[in-house]
């Protein structure tokens, strides 16, 4: 399988990443910390990795680098999105930085990836939402606003792909509590899982082209509670 995944340099992407290649697969891994990126290649000398540096934010020079990946690798069967940010009690220029990469970014790079597949007939399109997807927050509105975004906008891929893109799949990932170093800042976690075990279930639904996976399986308990709880309560308790 050529699998293109963005957001590479730590965390759920390295492992995925590291996952992927450990099973032979042809990758282009994407981030702006080339370095980091490299670290992955030479881990792996004996499968074709490919690195380009990739800033989500600036979405054309993004969307030409998915035209290089495609031309690396001669044609892309999953592009998995993984590129994210996210601050607790974020300034302006925080919020306004989440929601150039975790809404404009992913756009960018979702409705490319989904007009490629469309027109080559199939494909597989997967972005790493979150839990967050399922309500707001007081400590960071933004984060999950944008979350709950890219949820909506790979609900209305499928939709599109059931009318007319029938072997074009959208797996939308709902990672709880994963230790990154993103998460480092929060407080309260519970559950937490290792980058490698959010790997190794995300690629499970992946292969089993799951439209919604949580990662791990127990946060859909709290994502069950997340709809029905009111929003006085859920303050309370997150």
């Amino acid at each position: 399988m050529k699998i293109v995944l963005i957001g590479a340099t730590t965390g759920i992407g390295r492992s995925l990443a590291e996952f992927y290649a450990s099973q032979g697969h042809e990758l282009v891994i994407t981030g702006r910390r080339t370095a980091l990126l490299e670290e992955v290649k030479n881990a792996f000398p004996n499968i074709k990795i490919n690195v380009l540096e990739m800033d989500v934010v600036k979405t054309d020079e993004a969307r030409a680098k998915m035209d290089e990946a495609e031309k690396l690798m001669n044609g892309i069967d999953l592009v998995i999105i993984n590129a994210g940010v996210g601050f607790q009690k974020a300034t302006y220029e925080q919020e306004m930085n989440t929601i150039d990469i975790n809404a404009r970014g992913f756009t960018a790079l979702a409705q490319w990836s989904y007009k490629y597949f469309a027109q080559k007939g199939s494909g597989h399109l997967v972005g790493v939402s979150s839990l967050a997807s399922q309500t707001g927050s007081a400590y960071s509105p933004e984060y999950h606003a944008t979350k709950a975004f890219m949820a909506n906008y790979m609900s209305g891929l499928r939709m599109r792909s059931a009318k007319y893109y029938p072997n074009v799949f959208v797996t939308d990932i709902r990672p709880g509590f994963v230790d990154t170093p993103m998460t480092k800042q929060n407080k309260g976690m519970f559950w937490v899982a290792t980058p490698e075990k959010a790997a190794q279930q995300i690629a499970v639904a992946i292969a089993a082209r799951k439209k919604v996976a949580y990662i791990t399986k127990r946060y859909q308990i709290i994502a069950i509670l997340l709809k029905i709880l009111p929003e006085w309560l859920i303050a309370k308790l997150f």
